[in-house]
């Protein structure tokens, strides 16, 4: 009888962890991707990574035909979170961005400007790269390509940035 409660309790535990886990994946939606509709303009994206004067690193965001922004206020619906939000005044897509730095995501952002603390770079060559997302954090598509700027920053060589990828880019800059 004593196992048997063990083993129930254990067989629950089980259950709740698996619930958890596929409710947590179900809100993960930032590795699908949702397309820009085709009336609405393609947005541009650029990046621009200056060293601080005191420690890390200033991360600028160049958007064109975007409008980062937090979410709405309030509880979304998973329909709300799978659609398309545009600006009223702009028609522009509305969303936000997501942050990776060598592959492994950092952070949401919402503004044009950040600072990015030495310590999330480990010596010799980093990559920092920008998705633009919608609410629901799918990542946007245009033409079959994900909208993302990558820099490649190398702070042992005299090129800082040794190689830039824009998949959609606001603005062409040499690398050189």
């Amino acid at each position: 009888m004593r196992y048997f409660k063990y083993a129930l309790i254990l067989t629950y535990a089980a259950l709740l962890s698996f619930k958890l886990f596929a409710q947590q994946e179900m809100m993960d939606h930032s590795h699908i991707p949702i397309a820009v509709p085709s009336d609405t303009t393609i947005p541009a994206l650029s990046l621009k990574l200056l060293k601080d004067s005191m420690s890390g690193y200033n991360l600028i965001l160049d958007t064109q035909r975007y409008d980062l922004s937090v979410p709405p206020e309030g509880a979304m619906n998973m329909q709300q979170m799978m659609s398309v939000t545009t600006n009223n005044d702009t028609g522009f897509l509305q969303g936000h961005a997501h942050l990776y730095i060598n592959g492994v995501k950092i952070q949401r952002i919402y503004g044009h400007a950040l600072h990015l603390p030495a310590n999330l770079f480990k010596s010799g060559i980093n990559t920092v790269s920008v998705t633009l997302n919608n609410h629901g954090h799918m990542y946007w598509t245009a033409q079959g390509k994900k909208i993302v700027a990558t820099l490649y920053v190398n702070d042992q060589s005299k090129e800082f940035i040794t190689y830039r990828f824009e998949s959609f880019p606001s603005k062409v800059e040499s690398t050189h």
